[in-house]
């Protein structure tokens, strides 16, 4: 008789003996849900369910938690839920019920931890998917120019391989609940559910969540697991807090104050909040979400250009009426131009150019029309429009939060959370600008005075969790923010692996943000390497990725020796030139071919120990 044992980790597992043990009864737990071989048949025989494979694209974690959701609700279904990073392509051809939910990344890429699985379908060695019946949930941002690109690639690249589409992609804005909600009380009756002959059906009456683990796939859920155990366990057994996205904190502003010098071209501070009485709780790499409201002078400004006291009464706040006034300052979006109100100006005032702009084919003259225009330039241009305060208000967006990387540490910085933010004012078409939520949190964030506040929680975006193993930072301009969290965490841990710092910013003067601080955790070697990179402060520019070629082979030693690479910043053109400069550390450093660093870097993201945070 097969022994149908449960897997211990070895003594040689890279944890303490109470990780193991830990480690050691959640895998007990789990298996003990999986039945014995002869089980198992006599399961299938009395009930199979149909398999549905579930696979998320996730940067910031919005997509796993939708995968999970749809999981807990496909109860007619054995379902199964990847990581795209971690998903076995082998498989691919066999799958009979697929489900993709995918984020959008920088300038319409895939999630970091999709782009692998991309790589594959878009390649030359895909196989036929006559079998399989898909739908395609994609999450991005409307603001974009290339919104839900990633969700759309997928959509059509799984047809073009011979995939049927049982129901038609579904793309989610910032604010996806609504949408999300009736995309999946659709697309699970849409796949078809009797009995399938494919060895894949459900064993025993565990729940839809609750999905088969074998030993082989230990190494799948291992990352969790690390990133579970890292925890305290009084953290891992804290009860949640009634605060949410849905339900923000009021948190008491402790301090905001400014981090650039005198004569700094830029504008970047440093926020204190109180979590006291909340019963939030964050770790080193989570985001804080912050609701602002909007410019009151802006509002004032709009309702005069559309002839309104701001008195009147809209339906604009989900538990009842309000004044139009409160509606454009609290509940929506009324700087960037949306692409229904521009379709509606565009009816409304007859303009050809207007017309012409809500094309489909217009994406190059529309994004150079929209840089540096907000709804108020179109409101004056063409005062003949004419809005109620109801019309006016159904082509706007709602006021999505803003969420910044959180620069503190839990362990150091007990009850509070600071964020490091840079303050954006500019001017364009004879008008100054201003961020919405970071001039919102410049000027009007007073210290003593409470903003609504929630926790975001990034598990893609974690210090390792052996302490042991280096790390490797790269955060020029507000990208330090989560590193110092990471560096007071490490320090507060006493983690032993050593920490490289690349920061860079205009001018040392001025812009070196936290530089006190850098300072003293260098000198107490918290930090081992920190080099900096002062773009105008010579005639030749120097970045971050300029610090890291010419480091390349000591870099590429401590990746050899298990360091964990980490990237947060500018998504367009920083993020793209870091990795490029990665991959020419490898070549230098290691002695590869672009082919073979390519290859080094994919390993690297498999491994998790590269990772970025950009934006």
């Amino acid at each position: 008789m097969q022994n149908h044992s449960v897997p211990c980790l070895p003594d040689t597992a890279p944890f303490t003996p109470e990780q193991r043990a830990y480690l050691n009864g959640f895998l007990a737990g789990l298996f003990s849900r999986t039945p014995a071989p002869g089980a198992i048949a006599s399961a299938e025989l009395s009930e199979t369910k149909p398999s549905l494979t579930i696979l998320f694209g996730s940067q910031t974690g919005n997509a796993e938690m939708l995968a999970k959701r749809v999981a807990k609700q496909a109860v007619r279904f054995s379902a199964e839920i990847f990581d795209m990073a971690a998903y076995p392509t082998g498989r691919l051809a066999a799958e009979e019920r697929l489900i993709v939910i995918t984020s959008t990344y920088g300038d319409g890429d895939p999630p970091d931890n999709a782009k692998g699985l991309w790589a594959f379908l878009a390649g030359h060695a895909t196989p036929n998917l006559a079998r399989m019946s898909f739908s395609v949930l994609a999450l991005g941002d409307s603001n974009y120019p290339k919104f839900c690109e990633c969700g759309k690639q997928f959509d059509r690249r799984l047809e073009e391989l011979g995939a049927r589409r049982i129901f038609p992609r579904v793309d989610c804005d910032v604010e996806f609940e609504k949408t999300f909600c009736r995309w999946v009380e659709n697309v699970l009756p849409a796949f078809d559910a009797p009995a399938t002959a494919n060895g894949r059906g459900s064993i025993g009456e565990t729940s839809a969540l609750e999905t088969t683990v074998s030993a082989n796939r230990v190494s799948t859920v291992l990352p969790e697991i690390q990133d579970s155990i890292a925890r305290p366990a009084t953290e891992r057994a804290s009860v949640p807090s009634a605060y949410s996205k849905h339900n923000p904190f009021p948190a008491r502003v402790l301090r905001n104050r400014l981090l650039n010098g005198a004569g700094s071209a830029k504008e970047t501070r440093h926020f204190e909040f109180s979590l006291e009485g909340s019963g939030l709780s964050y770790r080193a790499g989570d985001v804080l979400g912050v609701v602002p409201t909007n410019s009151p002078a802006l509002v004032l400004e709009i309702l005069h250009a559309l002839g309104c006291s701001g008195a009147e009464l809209v339906a604009s706040r989900e538990n009842g009426n309000g004044s139009f006034q409160q509606a454009l300052l609290r509940d929506f979006e009324i700087t960037r131009i949306s692409q229904t109100f521009l379709r509606v100006m565009a009816e409304k005032t007859g303009d050809a150019q207007l017309k012409k702009l809500t094309a489909p084919n217009a994406n190059g003259e529309l994004t150079e029309f929209l840089w540096g225009r907000e709804i108020i330039d179109l409101l004056l241009a063409f005062p003949q429009a004419g809005f109620t305060p109801a019309e006016f208000l159904a082509c706007l967006r709602k006021l999505p939060p803003r969420l910044y990387s959180i620069s503190s540490s839990p362990m150091v910085h007990r009850g509070e959370v600071h964020l490091t933010v840079a303050i954006v004012r500019y001017e364009s078409h004879g008008r100054k600008r201003e961020g919405v939520c970071s001039s919102f949190l410049a000027d009007r964030a007073e210290e003593g005075s409470c903003l609504p506040v929630f926790i975001h929680e990034n598990k893609n975006f974690r210090p390792p969790a052996d302490g042991s193993r280096p790390m490797i930072m790269v955060g020029p301009g507000t990208g330090i923010a989560p590193f110092r969290g990471f560096l007071y965490e490490r320090q507060a841990s006493g983690a032993t692996g050593p920490n490289w710092l690349f920061f860079g910013d205009q001018h040392e003067s001025t812009d070196f943000l936290y530089r006190e601080e850098m300072e003293v955790m260098r000198r107490n070697g918290t930090i081992e390497r920190l080099d900096t990179a002062f773009s105008r402060d010579q005639a030749q520019k120097i970045y971050v990725q300029t610090r890291m070629i010419e480091n390349a082979p000591e870099l590429f030693a401590w990746l050899e020796r298990g360091a964990h690479f980490y990237v947060c910043g500018d998504a367009k053109r920083m993020a793209k030139d870091v990795d490029a400069a990665l991959h020419r550390v490898i070549e230098l450093g290691g002695g590869r071919s672009p082919e073979g660093a390519a290859e080094y870097v994919t390993r690297l993201k498999a491994e998790r120990r590269y990772q970025r945070d950009v934006y």
